[in-house]
């Protein structure tokens, strides 16, 4: 029979209780997380526009993280006012989702930030920020949440487009 070429990172180790043929790994290597790696290359590309003045990167500007960080306090705060209720322990999950689809759906439509970043933002994926979206819109059919949708967008604009955030038609 033709023995296969050795695998440079697995060698052949006879246990002294193992069958015959056992293939072991020996020493792992140590792996960075796929995240670590991208938000470690995004910070030095900014670090390198930074440092050399090219590009339309500029230090005032707020990052996409913190303006959805706002914009989705923004929404808590505004729902708080406008609800009546206390909020159960039961309840308290659902209101957090709900809270953070209107943020994403903001961030989106009003501010134009694009599914990735709100995604990363998050801290979740774009097929969610999508899903989100669509929940906000459907549930725009309601006259008091399209109001008050249609309030937190206002607002969002008026904080982000002073600090020269976004550019809004």
């Amino acid at each position: 029979m033709h023995d296969p070429e050795p695998d440079p990172h697995r060698t052949a180790v006879a246990a002294p209780a193992a069958p015959e043929g056992v293939v072991r790994r020996t020493a792992k290597r140590p792996r960075r997380s796929r995240g670590t790696a991208r938000f470690g290359a995004r910070r030095s590309r900014l670090l390198s526009v930074m440092q050399s003045g090219d590009g339309a990167f500029d230090c005032t500007e707020p990052a996409v993280r913190s303006v959805c960080r706002i914009v989705r306090q923004l929404v808590a705060e505004l729902l708080a006012l406008a609800s009546d209720r206390q909020m159960r322990r039961r309840n308290s999950r659902r209101a957090a989702a709900h809270i953070r689809q209107i943020a994403m759906y903001v961030c989106h439509v009003a501010l134009q930030i694009s599914f990735v970043e709100i995604a990363a933002a998050f801290g979740r994926d774009r097929t969610t920020v999508s899903h989100a979206c669509n929940a906000v819109e459907d549930r725009r059919d309601d006259c008091a949440f399209d109001d008050f949708v249609a309030t937190v967008e206002r607002i969002a604009l008026s904080i982000f487009a002073s600090a020269g955030a976004v550019e809004h038609e």
